[in-house]
């Protein structure tokens, strides 16, 4: 009897698992169409499968990995794939006519970039004319108008299409190539080698990227399924911001498929964080206004119409329901909402100033909120403007000088060659002040971007003092280079903008001394505690003194101000704008240091000191 029992019971429970089983839909299966392989820059899609979040919408989701051979775009065009990851291009695809659809902005900045070989000596985007450039035809559009915005016809670039081997850059086949600062800076730096770099962001291209998208056809079929999946993938990419450690582990265990290092997943997953901006912007939040200012920017470089109809591109996640089959319910609801009234008017009475506050609050919300994004187009155009302002200035102002140069060679008289010292030097000074409003306007527009750079210290500080030993020559002043025992044989920061910032220390040193001397001090010494990750720190100080004019109490009250001078004799003995130590001050805190005035004491001069922490360096010297 017992064993029958026991037969009966295995029975019911296989039974009911079969039962069970067979009530359980099967998955949808979909398909993904990444735009390249596997690393961090699809670790929302791994998260949202490892955490289950797929398979919860009822999905099961197939990652393809991207290849050179074709564009993502167009394996989901041609239904090859159900989703699709791309770029601002989609824009393009739009405007001839394909019917794609944006379903999310990963990327609230896009991570294409330019860089060149140091060896190539392209410096700026104007040396690029005549050099080999490669680049992917699917992610050119946005370079290209970068390029427009500098004045450059991207017709007439040496372009070729991207071969994706890193070698072909490092070995000279190429000069220069597209590139994403989550990935190319790292290998690179990694190889020793020197390269710069050109961020479309600072010409005010700044355009979303890897932005999730489909087609109308796959919304109007499966719109339930989109929904889902766009929820899901959301909600993979918020569990992987917060989890970035974990998805690395993930990643180098399970979609490892380029043979990285845990050390670059790690430096992508941090670069990715920084274009995403999860902490301030909901992920996969899309700003309509951003879309129209990327269509107005490629309308104003011919790619497209001006005025181009976005109707349809941008999923909305909440449309606005049919109600003409609600209206027999509504009509019964309707009247028992008016019994209902009689019972709940006078709460209603009572509660009717706080739904006024309320509906107010909203409205001044949104007031802020359109004024908010007028003032970042606003912002967007005045850096585009200063900078096809001050390119179109500077070209014949080179000019100018140079011809200065010329015939200040020529056998003229003492008054013509006076003047034309005086036509050079006045050159010279406006082509500063061009440079140094374009610098600051781009810093109070958030458009300057940190390289991080490993440089020799004592031959970058010889090379910037040699810059002026003439003027100091010319004054006779002694100048003495000090660099402190245990200071370190290398920096890593930002070295074009730490030149930057000693460059005008010493300029204004020599500016406004006349007799005595200067004097260039550095040290540097490990922070203090146990080293993170095995490494220490290094806190820096970089300090300049002179032995000029100084200053009063009232003039070093506002010496960091922009277009100040200390007094107003200064800018008539001395000349200058008034922006050199407010960009040098802006630019100190954007390396994560600090520029102070530690004393002045008129007639007797002033002491500098700029101090700042970076990463470990070499020994020292």
């Amino acid at each position: 009897m017992r064993l029958s029992r026991i037969f009966l019971v295995l029975g019911l429970v296989l039974f009911s698992g079969h039962v069970l089983a067979a009530d359980t839909p099967p998955l949808d299966k979909v398909t993904l169409q990444l735009k390249w392989k596997h690393q961090f820059q699809f670790a929302g899609y791994y998260a949202a499968i490892a955490q289950g979040y797929y398979k919860a919408a009822g999905l099961d989701v197939k990652l393809v990995e991207g290849s050179p051979d074709y564009d993502p775009t167009e394996e989901v065009l041609a239904g090859r794939a159900d989703f699709g990851v791309g770029n601002s291009d989609l824009l393009i695809f739009r405007y001839k006519k394909k019917p794609v659809v944006v379903l999310a902005d990963i990327y609230q900045h896009s991570p294409l970039i330019l860089v060149s070989r140091a060896a190539s000596g392209a410096k700026d985007l104007q040396a690029l004319y005549d050099k080999k450039l490669m680049m992917i035809p699917s992610e050119s559009a946005e370079i290209f108008a970068y390029f427009k915005d500098e004045g450059i016809d991207p017709a007439k670039l040496n372009v070729r299409p991207h071969t994706f081997n890193i070698e072909d850059f490092i070995s000279g086949k190429v000069d220069a190539m597209s590139a994403y600062s989550t990935d190319e800076p790292y290998l690179l730096r990694q190889r020793g080698v020197d390269f710069y770099t050109f961020v479309p962001r600072s010409g005010g291209i700044d355009f979303y990227g890897d932005c999730l998208f489909t087609t109308q056809q796959e919304i109007t079929d499966h719109p339930d399924r989109v929904r889902a999946f766009r929820e899901a993938s959301l909600k993979g990419w918020q569990y992987a911001m917060d989890h970035q450690d974990e998805l690395v582990d993930l990643i180098f265990k399970d979609y490892n498929t380029q043979n990285k290092s845990r050390e670059y997943y790690q430096y992508e997953a941090r670069q990715t964080a920084e274009l995403i901006h999860p902490e301030l912007i909901e992920v996969g939040h899309i700003n309509p206004g951003r879309w129209r200012h990327m269509a107005d920017t490629y309308a104003e470089f011919g790619m497209m119409p001006a005025d181009f109809d976005l109707s349809g591109f941008l999923y909305d996640a909440n449309p606005k329901l049919n109600y003409a089959r609600f209206y027999v319910p509504l009509a019964i609801v309707s009247l028992v909402a008016i019994a209902a009234l009689l019972w709940v008017l006078p709460l209603y009475r009572l509660n009717r100033n706080l739904r006024v506050a309320l509906v107010r609050e909203h409205a001044l919300l949104e007031e802020i909120r359109i004024a908010k994004e007028a003032a970042e187009a606003a912002d967007a155009a005045k850096t585009r403007y200063l900078a096809v302002i001050t390119h179109e200035v500077r070209t014949p102002l080179s000019g100018i000088i140079s011809l200065t140069d010329l015939l200040r060679s020529e056998s003229l008289t003492v008054e013509q060659q006076e003047m034309l010292t005086l036509m050079h030097t006045t050159g010279e000074d406006m082509l500063q002040l061009i440079s140094d409003i374009l610098e600051f306007s781009k810093i109070e527009a958030g458009h300057v971007q940190m390289e991080q750079t490993c440089m020799d210290v004592a031959p970058m500080l010889e090379d910037l003092v040699r810059l002026y030993s003439a003027s100091m020559k010319e004054k006779s002043l002694d100048f003495e280079l000090k660099i402190m025992p245990g200071t370190p044989g290398v920096i890593i920061t930002d070295v074009s903008r730490l030149k930057r910032i000693l460059s005008n220390l010493l300029a204004n040193a020599i500016k406004f001394t006349e007799k005595g001397g200067i004097t260039l001090e550095v040290s540097a010494a490990a922070e203090p505690g146990p080293p993170a990750a095995g490494h220490h720190r290094w806190h820096w100080r970089f300090v300049v003194r002179d032995t000029g004019i100084g200053m009063t109490t009232e003039q070093t009250a506002v010496l960091f101000n922009p277009y100040t001078q200390a007094h107003s004799g200064i800018s008539r003995r001395f000349g200058g704008t008034g922006l050199g130590l407010a960009i040098s001050h802006q630019l100190a805190r954007l390396l994560g240091g600090q520029l102070t005035l530690v004393e002045s004491t008129l007639g007797k001069g002033s002491t500098f000191l700029f101090e700042v922490t970076t990463e470990e360096a070499s020994g020292p010297l």
